[in-house]
């Protein structure tokens, strides 16, 4: 990749986040430990790993155990996804990178929803694609238009991206939705590429299936135990397919970056996604994440003329617009900086997930759902700089 800039969400975090002793910057429900996780299973004989497993190189793919339950997660009554579907990575970040590497490169064209995670467009920006930002609307409940998806299209056109749910608006996109992008890549035989990072993480029913498992073998998903699953310190992600030409062409590019997921990464992700596991596991996550969002609502009712928001129907973030005293967008990367100094509260700025104009998302700032204690006591402190904005 030639001429890369500074990842603007990377180094809010590190220049904010650690000066800040409310960090509300993150994006998964409140992380757990071993022991919590040992906790929520309902087989007292179910081990986290074998302390007597020998830390040798691992299984190239992934070990079997663990991408069958990936492989369940990603099925559906249409669609029986099996581990051969199914291919490990350090984290949905290398996931994503392999795929973007492989997928599209200089004279191709991708379209990608927007606002998303920044390596969804930048990857094939920096690698010489022609990259088309298909717009969420906030007045249309963070949902974009499938008329404007369809109008995007162009001969080149090799790969829609698409996010779901999504960060940082926690919109989510039905089935129905699903079905008709499906119609229109099927229509070109164009690949879908769909980041689920943060799927399971739905508040409300019904909730969709993996587009994997929609009826369209032309597409893939990525994911990993960082968001929903609240075990970031586990780097393990994941790519799921049933476009077996894919499959070998995603492998070759991890050859040149991973030869095996570490084994106690492997272990604990088994044992997390196990069904002994995570029934409980995802009861917990999802309990976090909508108590915040009824912390959240309160705190936007309260303050409905310096805030706004649509509630987030899935993810691990809600997406507020702050407003000054005549109701304008306030400067979201000034007041993230206010925020920080005078409050040592740290939330990420709009202008993080803007590609070109400044405005597109200003006055937002995204804010975790994962932690409700933090937020009973953070959001006072936002309040307080309302009172001087």
């Amino acid at each position: 990749m030639m001429n890369i800039q500074e990842f603007q969400i990377d180094q809010w975090m590190r220049t904010y986040g650690p000066k800040s002793r409310y960090e509300l910057q993150g994006s998964y429900a409140s992380a757990l430990s071993v022991n919590d996780l040992k906790r929520l299973s309902t087989n007292p004989g179910l081990e986290v790993f074998d302390p007597e497993l020998k830390l040798t190189y691992g299984s190239y793919e992934g070990s079997l155990r663990l991408r069958e339950h990936i492989a369940e997660l990603h099925s559906s009554e249409k669609s029986k996804l099996t581990a051969k579907n199914v291919l490990i990575t350090p984290g949905s970040i290398m996931a994503n990178y392999l795929l973007l590497s492989t997928i599209c490169g200089p004279g191709d064209h991708v379209i990608c929803q927007y606002p998303t995670y920044g390596q969804l467009y930048l990857v094939p920006k920096f690698a010489g694609v022609d990259v088309g930002l298909w717009k969420m609307h906030e007045e249309n409940g963070w949902m974009p238009s499938i008329d404007e998806l369809a109008a995007m299209i162009k001969p080149n056109t090799k790969a829609i991206i698409l996010n779901n749910p999504n960060n940082p608006t926690g919109a989510v996109l039905p089935i129905e939705f699903l079905l008709k992008i499906a119609e229109i890549a099927r229509r070109y035989n164009i690949l879908v590429f769909s980041d689920e990072v943060f799927s399971p993480m739905y508040f409300t029913e019904p909730t969709p299936p993996s587009f994997v498992s929609i009826g369209y073998a032309n597409s893939v998903a990525t994911g990993s135990l960082s968001k929903a699953f609240a075990i970031p310190g586990i780097r393990l992600g994941w790519i799921v397919t049933q476009n077996t030409e894919l499959m070998h062409k995603v492998s070759k590019a991890r050859d040149y970056t991973t030869i095996s997921v570490s084994q106690l990464d492997d272990s604990v992700a088994a044992f997390a996604l196990d069904p002994a596991v995570l029934p409980n596991l995802m009861k917990r996550n999802l309990a976090l994440c909508k108590e915040s969002i009824a912390i959240l609502d309160g705190f936007v009712k309260r303050n409905v003329k310096q805030c706004r928001w649509v509630t987030p129907r899935g993810a691990g973030t809600a997406f507020v617009q702050i407003l000054d005293r005549d109701r304008k967008p306030v400067d979201d990367t000034e007041f993230g900086k206010r925020l920080s100094d005078e409050e040592s509260v740290c939330v990420i700025p709009g202008a993080c997930f803007s590609e070109g104009s400044s405005d597109d998302f200003k006055g937002y700032v995204r804010i975790t759902l994962g932690d409700p204690n933090l937020l009973r006591e953070s959001l006072p402190l936002l309040e307080r700089l309302f009172q001087k904005i």
